[in-house]
């Protein structure tokens, strides 16, 4: 009954799922992957008030250069008419919106002067372009630790 059930269950997973790292973890240095969080968050901040940004957690040099596909929300900094010409993209929905923000080292900086279609905040998307390890503070929202230049038009991510 027990090998069944398993059997079953292995089978509701998509091997693609299991096979497939998650991309945001690459952009943690190896050492700091498996720490717990330093910073816990202070649940008694008022509504009308910003979380603060956690600062902590080291950038991965290597990345700088790389071609590289990312998933993730647009949080949109710039728009011109009914396209994004600048935004971040985060790893989890409601970042920099409702939450405080992840740190730097879990924000893409993207500019792009066409500018990308509107989406929604809960339309999941990848990026694709040449990686950037450079710091960028957006006043009153939150700092990025990278930045990407796209070589494509985005994808919606479809399950």
């Amino acid at each position: 009954m027990l090998r069944i059930l398993c059997f079953v269950f292995a089978g509701l997973i998509s091997p693609i799922v299991l096979a497939t790292p998650n991309p945001w973890l690459s952009l943690v240095p190896e050492l700091e992957r498996d720490q717990p969080n330093q910073n816990p968050i202070n649940h008694q901040i008022q509504l009308d008030e910003r979380a603060p940004q956690i600062k902590s957690g080291g950038l991965v040099q290597a990345l700088n250069g790389q071609d590289m596909r990312m998933p993730g929300f647009v949080v949109p900094l710039e728009s011109d008419g009914d396209k994004i010409t600048e935004f971040f993209l985060v790893p989890f929905f409601g970042a920099c919106l409702h939450l405080p923000p992840p740190p730097p080292n879990q924000i893409i900086h993207v500019r792009h002067p066409a500018g990308i279609d509107m989406v929604e905040p809960w339309e999941v998307i990848w990026i694709s372009g040449e990686m950037q390890v450079k710091a960028t503070d957006v006043e009153g929202i939150a700092s990025a630790g990278y930045a990407m230049s796209l070589n494509k038009d985005i994808e919606f991510y479809v399950p």
